[in-house]
């Protein structure tokens, strides 16, 4: 084995988080059996202030840590500490869609997570899953900074405290953020366009999303992006639909809604993706909406109960999908308001007043697809089938 200098690099924001210090470490300084040539893990501190609660962030296929410091530092000056794990992430969740293995995204989501040698589409051990790079780079920290608190973080040298760790993700890594959640209790699970594990063969969402997790729905929000390129929309809600977090919690509009959102843990956006050139980052970029949204997501009280989520909605919708007939219970007196059903491109196609305790609408005409319907600023998906 080739002995090589490392140093770790230390960067000190200069977006505007003045308290908030940043720096990278490699993981073979966690462990000497890790490939020396790989990219470094993130870490983020706040320097003055602290919530004592960790953010672990889990970066989408083919991603460096430093394609997401903007919302890495934004949570760190919300005072998280913060963690962008290092792991392998070649292989995309999507690219198994078309498999006829029913387990097949089971089987991806439980070796890259937690090293199970199950999946034919990966080849990760134990030392190399994202589980055990987190409990290296812990006990790293703690060792050389140990005037931080990083133990806080873990129940013994090789069990995290996942009662203090928000775990977050995008494309690829929300799914793994998801995974976890599943059988863990995390402080809160946040996924940013994700999770994609959508099988087409079986048309379909993956099995292991619609098993009952650890973690409760109520700690479960997802951000996703209405022009998705990676994965579909439709497909995306129904993926939502087997967590159980769609429509007990019904879909907001970010764009044209304000903080809090009406509650709800299921937002999308339609906003151009800018320098990031894919919709499928609209979720993850720097922009005055999406500091909004996340600010939410990070800070907003997890445990808010269903009951009182729907108190806040003006409308339920049902059933999702439909066949041949929309059912709207409005909520709230919205007598004379005006009611819209859009398509998934924004175009209004049909309209109406509310002049009754309940709406009906005749889909007959519509075409098999997704389909938005409103009132005021509240909108919510639903799918024809």
């Amino acid at each position: 084995m080739k002995v090589v200098n490392f140093i770790i690099c230390v960067l000190i924001a200069t977006n505007g988080f003045s308290q908030v210090n940043t720096f990278y470490i490699e993981p073979v300084l966690t462990d000497p059996n890790y490939n020396a040539v790989q990219d470094s893990h993130m870490v983020v501190r706040n320097t003055v202030t602290t919530n004592d609660k960790l953010l672990l962030f889990i970066g989408g296929t083919g991603s460096k840590t430093k394609n997401y410091l903007r919302i890495s530092e934004f949570a760190g000056n919300l005072g998280y500490d913060v963690i962008n794990v290092s792991y392998p992430n070649s292989i995309a969740a999507a690219s198994l869609a078309n498999s006829s293995d029913n387990l097949v995204f089971n089987n991806y989501r439980q070796e890259i997570c937690y090293g199970t040698n199950l999946s034919s589409d990966v080849s990760v051990d134990s030392l190399n899953s994202i589980f055990t790079r987190v409990v290296n780079l812990i006990n790293y920290l703690d060792t050389a900074y140990p005037s931080q608190n990083w133990s806080q973080y873990l129940i013994s040298s090789n069990t995290l405290n996942w009662s203090k760790i928000a775990v977050a993700g995008h494309s690829q890594g929300a799914g793994h953020a998801c995974y976890f959640a599943k059988y863990e209790s995390t402080e809160r699970v946040l996924m940013f366009s994700g999770p994609n594990d959508y099988s087409n063969h079986f048309a379909q969402p993956a099995n292991w999303l619609g098993i009952p997790g650890v973690t409760q729905k109520n700690r479960h929000f997802v951000y996703l992006s209405l022009y998705d390129e990676a994965v579909e929309f439709s497909k995306q809600l129904s993926n939502i639909s087997d967590l159980g977090i769609y429509p007990e919690t019904d879909t907001v509009h970010v764009d044209v809604t304000n903080s809090p959102f009406n509650n709800s843990h299921c937002l999308f956006t339609t906003q151009p993706p800018g320098l990031v050139i894919l919709n499928h980052n609209s979720t993850i970029k720097w922009s005055i909406l999406n500091n909004s949204v996340w600010e939410y997501m990070l800070t907003s009280e997890s445990t808010t109960n269903v009951k009182e989520i729907e108190y806040n909605h003006l409308f339920s919708i049902y059933p999702n999908p439909a066949k041949s007939q929309l059912n709207i219970q409005p909520k709230k007196n919205i007598l004379g308001k005006t009611y819209y059903v859009r398509n998934n491109i924004g175009q209004v196609i049909w309209s109406g007043t509310v002049n009754d305790s309940s709406i009906s609408i005749s889909l007959t005409e519509f075409l098999s697809g997704l389909y938005f319907f409103s009132i005021e600023n509240q909108t919510s998906a639903f799918i024809k089938e």
